[in-house]
Formats: C-alpha cells, structure tokens, sequence
C-alpha cells in the first residue's frame, strides 16, 4: 500500500488524507450548484417537516427487511409523478443506483454501448454485469463514433435484431469532468434508427444536471423534450438538491427486479425518515419561485463568469491558462451553459496550491488523471455567487500566471520556462 501511495505522489496524482476541513474562502469548487446548502429558508423548511414528524430516525433495516416505510413510498410516488415516469426507485446514493442497475439489469446475450467518460459507478457495475464482455466503448460525446459502435454490436449480436436480445446505451447528461453535455438529440436518434423499439434501452445519469435544467428542475432529458423516449433516468440528490441519495425513474418491471436483484439496493440499510424529509423540503423549495430565479441566476453568472475570464485571459498564453470550451451539441438551445468550468494549465498542482492558500478548496488535476495536455483545475459556479467573487477568482488567476511568467523568465528557471 505504501510503494502505491508513493506512485501517486511521484506523479503527482492527488494523494489526500482528508485530514483537515476545506478552507472558508468563497464556494467555486463544489456541487452546490444552487446555493442550497447553507440557504436559511430551506433550513427552516426542512426544520419544519422534521417537527411536524413522528418519526425522524433510522428505519434498522434494509427496505426488503423491515425498512420499507409508507415515506419511502411516499417520495417514490412524488418522484414518478414529478418525473412523469411509470415507476422510481429510491436507493442511497447515485454510485449504489448505477451498480444496482448495471450489474443486474443486462442479461446475458446483451450489450452495453457506453460512453468512453461514464462514471466509474456505471463501470463498475457493468464489469460484475452478464454483459461485462459486450462493453462498446464509442469516443467521447461523438455522434458518429456511437453510431458506428450501434453498428458494430447490431452485426456482432444478430439476436438484438430479432428481439431476444437488448442493446443498452450508457450516457450522462452532463459530464462532470469537462462540464459538457452529451448529445442526447443524437443518442436518441441513432439508437431509434437502427435498434428495434423493443431491443433498445437508453439510460441517463443526470446526476450534475437535476435540479439545474429543465422545467422545475427536471434535467436535461425533459428540457429537450425526451422523456417518452429515454427508458431509465437517474437523478441523484446530493449536488443540486444539497443533500444525498438518488432516484431511478424507469419501468415498473425494471423497479421490480433490481429491487431483487441489485445488491446494492437489497444489502443497504434503507434511508433514514429524516432524510426524505430533507428531500421533500428541497423539491418542495426548488418546484416554487425560488427554483426558477436560481436557475436563472446560475445561467447568468456562468455567462459572467466566461465572458470576463475570456477577457482576463487575452494576454496569458494558452498552455499557462485557458478556459476550455467543449461545443454544445446539436439541438440544445443556444443559451444553455454548463456550471462547470475547466481551466487548462500546464501547472495544475501549483496552480491549485496557489488556489488553496488563497482559501478557494479547489483540486489540481493533472496527467495521468486527464491525458496529456488536459492538466486542470474545475470551477464551479453556483447560484448565489456574486460577480465580486468571481471578479476576485479571475484576479488570483491573473496573479498567478504573471508570477510564473516572472520565474518562467529568470536564467535559474530555464526547466520551468521551456514549458510555458
């Protein structure tokens, strides 16, 4: 263990030890897209509930072994009906939802099409899957490159074609690494024309993107009107919702069955009552004004927060500091843009430890954790930043490149300097 921990360090992957909290400086770097966390009305809202309760604790049990409680069927109701979904299942966090699903679900003779960046909680689940040997792997948010994949497994896997078997596709609405979204229009398209209706399942993760986009928060699966045609969507609660667990919104007969055979679902302890509680207050928060004014608000800050980054860096060259600006995929509405930022510099670790001494807890995240020239630092815009805050952001940046320029430029530096 220790001979892999000095690996890591040696190549200056993040080796943490979570020994000391995250500094108090200005939130840019986490999940709370909305602002949720410390919101005093949500607070008092979810206080409420809680003192309205007969029971807030723990249920001592795993929902097939005593835990199965009339508020966990409750919230299961309101998230299909929110969702417009035949059926939801609750489970305790997105990575438990994404094994449950992909480790049981795909039966043998199956196939899985699956994006190159999807979460290692997908992956992991595929690789104890019966499909775990028909992964299709297609370039990153490339139409044509899953188009071909869908080609490949229809050709290999001729039992798809007659109906005795499923082509599954696996995508994330909004991927966390680049904040870019996947060209679901295009997903959805090329899998209609070519697999039959009942041979395909298209399954979502719309774990950076619930609460943020679509009517009422619903993801980027409603705002772009798919919902009849997306099979499976996860939500999970612990970004957007400021709080943890998820949800899958699928068929009734899918429900059913991972609830009997997804371990992760059957093995966990069930949510305790006052954690649904919390999450009713969200959606309850989130369904009034208060949702759509902060939605609105986190779209305007991000369109603030490019524009002046754009212009801090005119005159920083690239490969010190750039604003990485995946496309936006056909048929997204043009103002759509995504709350997470990456920043391109070929000094991720100093520029990060530069970053932390100021207070902002934001992570390096250099080769080999990204390929070669994708070294970087992610920002995240939230809700109720001011544009002063991100005015500050951008002058630590400005701060920082003319510091390394200065020692880029001195003699003594020369190894430094060749790589700016």
């Amino acid at each position: 263990m220790n001979r892999a921990l000095e690996g890591r360090r040696k190549i200056q992957v993040p080796t943490l030890d979570l020994l000391k909290p995250v500094p108090a400086g200005p939130d840019v770097y986490s999940n709370d897209f909305l602002s949720l966390t410390n919101d005093p009305d949500l607070r008092q809202l979810y206080l409420d509930k809680l003192n309205k309760s007969q029971r807030i604790f723990g249920v001592a049990g795993s929902r097939l072994l005593g835990g199965n409680s009339s508020d966990h069927l409750d919230f299961e109701t309101r998230m299909a009906r929110f969702f417009e979904s035949p059926a939801a299942l609750l489970f305790n966090s997105g990575y438990d939802a994404n094994v449950a699903f992909w480790h049981s679900v795909p039966q043998e003779g199956d196939v899985i099409v699956i994006d190159e960046l999807v979460h290692a909680s997908s992956r992991d689940g595929m690789a104890i899957s019966r499909a775990k040997k028909s992964l299709y792997l297609f370039s990153h948010n490339s139409p044509a490159a899953f188009e071909e994949q869908i080609i490949r497994a229809l050709k290999e896997h001729p039992s798809i074609l007659q109906g005795k078997n499923t082509l599954f596709v696996a995508v994330e609405a909004t991927y966390s690494m680049d904040g870019d979204f996947a060209p679901l229009p295009d997903i959805v398209r090329v899998t209609e024309k070519y697999v039959p209706k009942q041979s395909a399942h298209i399954l979502v993760d719309e774990a950076h993107s619930t609460g943020v986009f679509g009517p009422q928060g619903r993801g980027l699966v409603h705002m772009l009107g798919l919902q009849d045609r997306v099979h499976t969507v996860l939500h999970t609660f612990g970004k957007g919702r400021a709080l943890t667990g998820a949800v899958i919104l699928t068929s009734p007969l899918i429900r059913q069955y991972v609830i009997n055979y997804g371990r992760p679902f059957i093995y966990t302890t069930a949510l305790p009552i006052s954690l649904i509680h919390g999450l009713n207050a969200s959606f309850d928060y989130l369904e009034g004004p208060v949702g759509d004014f902060r939605r609105s608000e986190l779209n305007r800050l991000c369109g603030y927060f490019r524009n002046a980054l754009h212009e801090a860096l005119r005159h920083i060259p690239p490969n010190l500091l750039s604003l990485h600006e995946p496309p936006l995929p056909a048929g997204f509405p043009k103002d759509t843009l995504s709350p997470i930022h990456a920043i391109l510099t070929s000094h991720p670790m100093q520029l990060s430890d530069y970053l932390n001494s100021c207070g902002y807890a934001v992570q390096g995240i250099p080769y080999p954790v990204v390929p070669r020239g994708q070294e970087r630092i992610r920002i995240s815009v939230h809700a109720l930043n001011t544009e002063a805050e991100l005015d500050a952001l951008i002058s630590r940046l400005k701060q920082w490149s003319t510091m390394m320029q200065s020692v880029a430029s001195q003699p003594q530096q020369g190894r430094i300097q060749s790589r700016l």
